[in-house]
């Protein structure tokens, strides 16, 4: 197994602790973040990143956000705060931090043209809620006006502020190539929402669902599953399959019908042709799209064909329908990265005959079924210099709050 390093021993040359009376400086700690980011963009840092649960990398950014809100006399309980301000932050300060590490005030306090620079920055921040991305919307209104009045620029900007619109605001949107491909790339959105949202695209580019070409059903993303069904039909499957190469990275919302509409434009003539004489690559170049497949498609699947499975797709099958589809023999057939896809929902669908094939699978070195409870990912991770970060800023804190 590839063991990652440790942090003491990537950190040639760790941060000294600075002196009490510098403890404060917002410099200092931008020299951590921006030591963090630095390290995360690396290959060892990336592949932990990418190893890591959303819910530990939420627990990580609540860490960092604390410390540079308490360094900053935010979170200062117990003593006078600095000013009955907040520290406004520069468009550089939220690149070297990030934007969701201030607190919402401080975000506010900016003037329009900080925050006009920063903009597609904040829009991307994947840890602000619900309720600071409205109120940051409400920031975007008053520099911009309403909604109807925002540029296609400003749109491709939003990223998720743009899922705090009203469905009213978003059917009036004037949308260009360049702000669908933004509002189309990420999943955020309601199944209400992504139908107005197509509705507006078709509005703004003048178009009916037949005549959307590739590029435009690149452009829509995630808003694929705001089509109705009747109106999949009527897509060029020509063109949609030149996009599923694209569509199916993603992490698709659509419903089991959608996903069966667009699995036989796929397999329309003029397209892939019949899933029967569908080959590895096809299976491949469709991805997730391929959880869509028909039962009886599905059943019957031979070895070529299931190899080519995206994991990704492995995981959107819904639970009863895996159950049913895979037989045994089918599942001796996965990939270690396949098995390792099954949920814990389609795992307990299965019988114990599909879960003893399941298991000879993820651990075919043992004559006795996986404990499920943890799986490997083939690395053994130890903590990165996050951690190392985190501890040297808790020491921080507990030497600065004993100086007083």
């Amino acid at each position: 197994m590839t063991e990652l390093p440790s942090a003491a021993d990537r950190v040639s040359d760790p941060l000294p602790l600075p002196p009490a009376q510098g403890l404060m400086t917002l410099e200092r700690i931008e020299r951590l973040f921006l030591s963090q980011q630095q390290w995360e963009a690396g290959e060892f840092g990336a592949l932990c990143v990418q190893s890591t649960e959303q819910s530990e990398l939420l627990k990580l950014f609540t860490k960092r956000q604390f410390a540079l809100q308490f360094f900053l006399g935010f979170l200062r309980t117990g003593t006078a705060p600095r000013a009955s301000q907040p520290m406004v932050p520069s468009c550089e300060n939220l690149h070297t931090t990030q934007p969701s590490a201030w607190s919402v005030d401080s975000l506010m306090a900016m003037s329009s043209n900080s925050f006009s620079s920063c903009l597609e920055l904040i829009g991307q921040d994947p840890f602000l809620t619900s309720y600071e991305l409205g109120l940051l919307l409400s920031k975007v209104k008053k520099i911009y006006g309403p909604a109807s009045a925002f540029s296609p620029s400003v749109i491709a900007q939003l990223g998720r502020m743009a899922s705090q619109l009203t469905d009213g605001e978003l059917a009036v949107l004037r949308l260009s190539h360049l702000s669908i491909a933004a509002l189309g790339s990420f999943s955020s959105w309601n199944s209400r929402q992504l139908s107005v949202l197509f509705l507006s695209v078709l509005n703004s580019t003048r178009q009916t669902p037949s005549q959307l070409d590739s590029s435009t059903m690149v452009a829509l993303g995630y808003i694929v599953c705001g089509i109705k069904t009747t109106d999949m039909r009527n897509l060029n499957a020509v063109e949609f399959s030149k996009a599923v190469l694209w569509l199916g990275r993603l992490r698709l919302i659509c419903s089991e019908e959608q996903l069966l509409v667009l699995v036989e434009l796929l397999s329309h003539s003029l397209a892939f042709g019949p899933i029967s004489s569908w080959g590895t690559e096809i299976f491949i170049e469709i991805g997730a799209l391929a959880a869509g497949l028909p039962d009886m498609a599905m059943s019957a699947l031979v070895k070529d064909q299931i190899e080519g499975i995206t994991p990704l797709a492995i995981s959107l099958i819904p639970a009863d329908k895996f159950a049913v589809v895979f037989h045994q023999a089918q599942i001796r057939m996965f990939s270690y990265e396949q098995a390792v896809a099954v949920t814990e929902a389609q795992r307990v669908a299965l019988t114990p005959v599909q879960q003893t094939a399941l298991s000879m699978v993820l651990t075919p070195w043992e004559n006795k079924p996986v404990d499920f409870r943890g799986r490997s990912s083939g690395f053994a991770l130890r903590p990165g210099p996050f951690s190392l970060l985190m501890e040297l800023l808790m020491l921080m804190l507990l030497f600065f709050h004993s100086s007083f």
